[in-house]
C-alpha cells in the first residue's frame, strides 16, 4: 500500500478537493483558499486563478489578488479533480459570507463571496485551519509532519518536470513569474 493509498483512505471528507488541487493542478494554499463557485466549470473543467486568500496578523482573511501577473491563470482540471470537487460541492452548502476584497487595491470593497471552502464555523478556511484537517489525517496515513499543501504543490511540478515538460509549462501551470523562478524553485530534481 502506498503513502497515498493510506492518506486516501484516511483522509479528511472536507480536504480531499484541496488536497487534489495542490497535488493534481499546483494551486497554492492561497489560491485553493481564495477559490469562489463561479471560479470553477467542472463541465468544461476549467478552475480560473483570479484572487488568493490573504492572511496577515491582526487582520482578518481577506480576497487579494494573485500573486503575480502570472498566477492570474485559468487550468485544466484533470478528472480525478473535478470528481473531488463534484463531491464536496455534494457533502458540503457553500455559504456567502462578507469579506474584504482587495483583488483591486486602488478598489478595496466589502462583498458576498461564496467561497468553496470554509471551517465548520463557515469562516474561510487557510492554512492554519487547514492544519487542523490535515495533520490528523496525514498522521493516520503515516504522511510526514512537513508535508503540506506546499509540498503537494512541489509533487506537482515534479512530476510536470519529470514527464518532460518544459520549463515555460511548468512555469505557467505554477503562475511563477518568470522561468528563472521555476529553474531556481526546482533545480536538481
Amino acid at each position: 500500500m502506498t503513502v497515498y493509498d493510506r492518506w486516501h483512505k484516511s483522509r479528511p471528507k472536507p480536504g480531499a478537493a484541496v488536497v487534489y488541487l495542490a497535488a493534481a493542478c499546483g494551486l497554492r494554499g492561497g489560491e485553493i483558499f481564495g477559490l469562489e463557485l463561479d471560479q470553477i466549470d467542472l463541465d468544461r473543467r476549467e478552475v480560473d486563478i483570479s484572487q488568493q486568500l490573504v492572511c496577515v496578523n491582526g487582520r482578518k482573511p481577506y480576497l487579494g489578488p494573485p500573486k503575480t501577473r502570472t498566477s492570474a491563470r485559468t487550468i485544466e482540471l484533470p478528472d480525478l479533480v473535478c470528481k473531488a470537487l463534484r463531491e464536496h460541492l455534494k457533502r458540503f452548502a457553500i455559504v456567502e459570507q462578507e469579506i474584504d476584497d482587495e483583488t483591486d487595491p486602488r478598489k478595496p470593497l466589502r462583498r458576498t463571496a461564496k467561497l468553496l471552502f470554509t471551517t465548520n464555523l463557515l469562516l474561510p478556511m487557510h492554512r492554519a485551519t487547514w492544519s487542523h484537517i490535515w495533520s490528523p489525517a496525514a498522521r493516520t496515513a503515516g504522511i510526514p509532519p512537513r508535508i503540506g499543501l506546499h509540498c503537494l504543490r512541489h509533487y506537482f511540478a515534479t512530476l510536470l518536470i519529470h514527464k518532460g515538460a518544459s520549463v515555460k509549462t511548468v512555469q505557467l501551470a505554477l503562475g511563477h513569474s518568470t522561468p528563472m523562478v521555476t529553474l531556481n524553485t526546482y533545480i536538481g530534481e
